[in-house]
């Protein structure tokens, strides 16, 4: 079967509306799956959504409809290694009142910002193998890494949150949320460290306090109610 065979049956078979990328497609010649699909664009039978993202028309009682912002977001979050971050998650999470314009998804690829339809994504890179099933640990790593920019909360608030999330987590859970939290920057992780050893883990916050300099010192304004033994990892 030819490689053009091979989209024509793979476009066939698929939803309307449903996207789609080069990596779909079972061939190893992608660049002639791209040529394939630019030509069956110009004759209509496939529509270009954004730069590698294709979709077969569908149409309604009003004409074409084009996938979902829905279904625009499940295409990306399809690949290895990305989640939803950043205001939509703490949203969900109930740290912000703020419902953001702007999606934040967390991908291994290059930071960038794209706007598809109505939706505008905003892609931040993360150097670390996860698992989709640990993304709920991961979500609020991040809004510890990003505690002084939540709108409509504080960072004692973040801190507190954070500190009643781990305390219903398992020993195992814990562990594995240390290990992720070895590639956040030291600023989480002596935070991290601290609550770690609030909890009594002393063993995984020593592991996170020997990845920290020893002379540095972080500037947070987490009171000491929160945080009583801030001091101790240096946080300020």
């Amino acid at each position: 079967m030819s490689v053009a065979q091979v989209v024509r049956s793979f476009i066939d078979n698929i939803d309307n509306g449903k996207l789609f990328s080069y990596a779909d497609i079972e061939s190893d010649k992608k660049n002639v799956i791209a040529i394939e699909l630019s030509r069956l664009n110009k004759q209509g039978i496939v529509k270009r959504l954004s730069k590698g993202k294709y979709y077969k028309p569908k149409e309604g009682l009003f004409g074409e409809i084009a996938p979902s912002d829905a279904e625009v977001l499940k295409s990306y979050l399809s690949a290895p290694n990305t989640y939803i971050t950043g205001l939509k998650a703490f949203n969900k999470m109930g740290l912000t009142t703020q419902v953001p314009n702007v999606i934040t998804i967390a991908t291994e690829k290059q930071a960038r910002r794209v706007k598809i339809k109505n939706i505008t994504i905003q892609f931040v890179t993360i150097k670390q193998n996860i698992k989709k099933e640990d993304v709920y640990l991961l979500r609020v790593l991040d809004a510890l890494e990003s505690m002084k920019n939540i709108p409509n909360t504080t960072v004692d608030e973040v801190v507190l949150y954070v500190k009643n999330f781990m305390q219903r987590l398992s020993s195992r859970e814990v562990k594995t949320m240390t290990q992720y939290a070895l590639k956040y920057r030291p600023k989480t992780k002596a935070i991290f460290a601290a609550i770690l050893e609030i909890l009594n883990y002393s063993k995984e916050a020593q592991k996170i306090q020997a990845t920290l300099n020893p002379f540095s010192s972080y500037k947070m304004g987490v009171s000491d109610k929160i945080l009583p033994n801030k001091t101790q990892w240096k946080i300020v």
